[in-house]
């Protein structure tokens, strides 16, 4: 008996630590289900919401859809050098909708892949290749600016290159976004996967946002509404995540999350806030050209 005894104290204390593991899991699981209960109504909220401005946007009268895109985004967007796909004028600027295309891109593509709860930065020369993209952008923004001052320059600037460059940049955007959001409000994120971890996986975003920099620059008129709506909706989608980071961190959903669902409260609350800041800097940019105090 003297024998065994150590034996069956080990079994016990390891039946004990399994059933105080299982009592926390289903605390837990009890705690998901009862917030993901109390949640509900926010995303019914959440839904009816979005439904009611898109359909505003959409079929509000006066102006076209274009225009009303253009004037909701007018003060957070430059809103110069414009291009045209099929006659028509995107409501971003060339720039704007190639940084703004390329994070609505790459965040879906970093879904599609599998990378939902990945945490991680890319390995280094993948980080390196980002980091290269935005200082690539920020010398050609800097040329251009040269170019519209006056002052010299080191070569003639065109919209081709102001959307591929903002392209780039938008791929490092979106991969930052996600790996702050993930590490701050989930709780099941994986911080050994890397949100882009190949050579090819970085190919397949940049190849995805080379074709649409072709549809726009090969004046594939078909391909205006979708381009057009991915890039309002980036520019609109970046300000309002920011919104609901910081929402979610005001309202305790400090590494909680889940799954997305749970976020339905603060998603509805930060649309308050993100519809605030696009009608003041549009209103404030229309009144100043208005009184001729900017161009």
């Amino acid at each position: 008996m003297s024998e065994n005894a150590p034996d069956d104290v080990i079994r016990q204390a390891q039946q004990q630590i399994a059933e105080r593991q299982e009592r926390e899991d289903r605390e837990r699981m009890a705690q998901v289900e009862g917030r993901m209960r109390r949640e509900t109504p926010w995303r019914w909220m959440f839904a009816g919401a979005g439904a009611v401005l898109l359909l505003t946007l959409l079929f509000s009268p006066g102006v076209p859809l274009q225009w009303k895109m253009y004037a909701v985004v007018h003060g957070v967007c430059a809103q110069e050098h414009n291009i045209f796909l099929g006659g028509v004028q995107f409501p971003l600027c060339a720039r704007n909708s190639g940084i703004y295309m390329s994070f609505l891109l790459t965040l879906g593509y970093i879904y599609a892949i599998g990378r939902a709860r990945a945490g991680r930065i890319p390995p280094w020369p993948i980080t390196t290749v980002l980091i290269l993209f935005t200082v690539i952008m920020g010398v050609d923004g800097f040329n251009s600016l040269f170019v519209d001052i006056g002052q010299p320059h080191l070569y003639t600037p065109d919209n081709f290159l102001r959307t591929l460059t903002g392209m780039g940049m938008g791929i490092g955007i979106a991969v930052l976004l996600h790996i702050v959001l993930n590490m701050t409000l989930r709780k099941n994120v994986d911080d050994t996967v890397p949100v882009l971890g190949t050579w090819w996986e970085l190919l397949g975003i940049m190849a995805i946002n080379l074709l649409a920099l072709a549809a726009i620059y090969a004046n594939l008129g078909i391909m205006f509404w979708p381009l057009a709506f991915t890039a309002f909706f980036g520019i609109t989608g970046v300000l309002y995540m920011v919104a609901l980071l910081l929402t979610s961190l005001f309202m305790g959903y400090e590494g909680s999350i889940t799954s997305i669902r749970q976020l339905a409260r603060p998603a509805t609350v930060a649309i308050i806030p993100t519809l605030i800041i696009l009608t003041i800097f549009s209103y404030l940019r229309f009144w100043l050209e208005s009184q001729g105090l900017i161009l």
